[in-house]
């Protein structure tokens, strides 16, 4: 009897309706407990969906064959990361405007009949948050870590290590020249004092006689 190991198909708790919920939960940077509870299922539930959505899609993208049963998991899962993608852009975007002082924190506008041309103007004024250095080191402690978070090397130390490598590597290729100039010399000098005739032989000890 031949046994069938091909996965289930979609379950009924994978609506349409838990979808968007799942959806617009992860718009706003919730996590994935929160939107989990937001659609009514477990936290297990909704990882073992994107983690067979992520599978899926990850085989298809490859070249193999898409098998229909997972069409609602591929489907999640992209709209998941598009949505978080989505609103991790407009945080950053946000972060470097706090950064810049270009953030709008209030905005108005003001119509009035001009007295002299008796003309309708329109006055707008926007007001911009102050600012803050602290946004930008924020974003480049993340975005560049190894040049300014928390373990980053001052200028210093990255000279002194730069100038210690190149003297290192001076040294590395100067060794063999030294080495072959010595090697040199040394072989010169034992032929300018090695004897013209090999020394004779050492005569054997004589043992000596009993007292």
């Amino acid at each position: 009897m031949r046994t069938n190991n091909r996965r289930p198909g979609r379950p009924s708790l994978l609506t349409p309706e838990r979808v968007d919920a799942i959806v617009r939960a992860s718009a706003v940077g919730a996590a994935t407990s929160l939107a989990a509870e937001a659609a009514g299922v477990s936290r297990a539930t909704l990882a073992r969906w994107m983690g067979r959505g992520r599978d899926a899609a990850e085989a298809r993208e490859a070249g193999e064959p898409a098998d229909p049963r997972d069409d609602a998991y591929v489907d999640l899962y992209r709209r998941v990361e598009q949505a978080r993608a989505r609103m991790a852009t407009q945080a950053l975007a946000r972060v470097l405007q706090a950064g810049a002082g270009s953030l709008v924190l209030e905005e108005r506008v003001r119509t009035y009949t001009d007295p002299v041309t008796g003309l309708d103007v329109e006055e707008r004024q926007v007001h911009y948050l102050r600012p803050d250095w602290r946004a930008a080191a924020w974003w480049l402690a993340r975005v560049f870590p190894e040049h300014y978070g928390p373990n980053a090397k001052s200028f210093d130390q990255v000279l002194d290590e730069f100038t210690a490598q190149e003297l290192h590597d001076e040294h590395d290729r100067a060794e063999p020249t030294e080495l072959a100039g010595l090697a040199e010399r040394l072989q010169l000098a034992l032929a300018q004092t090695a004897p013209d005739t090999p020394p004779a032989e050492l005569p054997a000890p004589v043992p000596s006689s009993p007292a």
